[in-house]
């Protein structure tokens, strides 16, 4: 399995990457716009260059899928890990920062389950105490994805139909085609915050977030559900209100008839 991490604007500001274990860093690769490619030479990474044109996440990741054939895992630049309790001495619902050991033991995790699934996620920390369960059968996928891209991109499934929410499109795509996905919930996953500078920030706007809930709902009509909510977080996006979406991962899936 090859390890992908997309980034942009946080040359020197890896969280991810520095957090991962040696062994696994060895095996990243860096996928970066042209207009940054100079600012990473010598840095002493494997790096892959887009295209010019490409500078968006939707056609990043899709040309990811296209370029990397057989087992990826696709990982946001700015995630940590962390491991859930095991309910003897710990508690099922609380979490620990996840060790080395416990990060390879997961990327196995993701590896193995590619024998049988085309796309493979690891559940965000939001909600995460509510549900304990080893895995979690169809449902979102964010900031980590375990792919088989040749299987992937043989059915025809797509990050670029949209400008944001790509991940949920895709795991939509391949659910309504009668693909499950598998969560692995031994682990959780966040982010230091929302919007913050670098990655898609530059573009992230409320209004094209808001066209963007518009255009999955219409690509996925009765699967997608269009509301507005206010931001809990004034440091996310100053507390505004904005469109989101609710999206109905298991009617989907059965949608297919498989």
């Amino acid at each position: 399995m090859r390890y992908i991490i997309p980034t942009h604007g946080r040359v020197g500001r890896q969280v991810t990457y520095d957090r991962l274990p040696p062994d696994i860093q060895e095996q990243v690769t860096f996928v970066v716009q042209d207009c940054e490619a100079h600012l990473w030479r010598g840095v002493g990474v494997r790096l892959a260059v887009l295209p010019l044109g490409i500078t968006t996440i939707g056609p990043t990741r899709q040309w990811i899928n296209e370029n990397f054939d057989g087992k990826i895992c696709v990982l946001d630049d700015d995630i940590r890990f962390a491991t859930r309790g095991d309910g003897e001495e710990t508690s099922r619902t609380k979490f620990v920062l996840s060790t080395h050991e416990e990060m390879r033991e997961m990327f196995s995790d993701i590896e193995t389950a590619l024998d049988d699934y085309v796309h493979v996620g690891v559940s965000p920390r939001e909600g995460a105490n509510h549900r304990v369960e080893d895995v979690i059968k169809v449902y979102r996928a964010i900031r980590v994805h375990g792919i088989d891209a040749t299987r992937a991109v043989s059915l025809g499934a797509r990050y670029d139909r949209t400008n944001f929410m790509v991940d949920f499109d895709f795991t939509l795509q391949l659910l309504r085609m009668g693909h499950p996905n598998i969560i692995l919930n031994n682990w959780v996953h966040n982010q230091g915050g929302s919007n913050t500078p670098g990655g898609c920030s530059t573009t992230r706007t409320l209004e094209e977030l808001g066209k963007a809930a518009d255009r999955l709902a219409e690509l996925h009509e009765g699967f997608v559900r269009v509301s507005i909510k206010k931001t809990k977080s004034e440091a996310a996006w100053g507390g505004g209100e904005r469109k989101d979406v609710t999206v109905y991962w298991k009617k989907a899936y059965k949608s297919s008839g498989v």
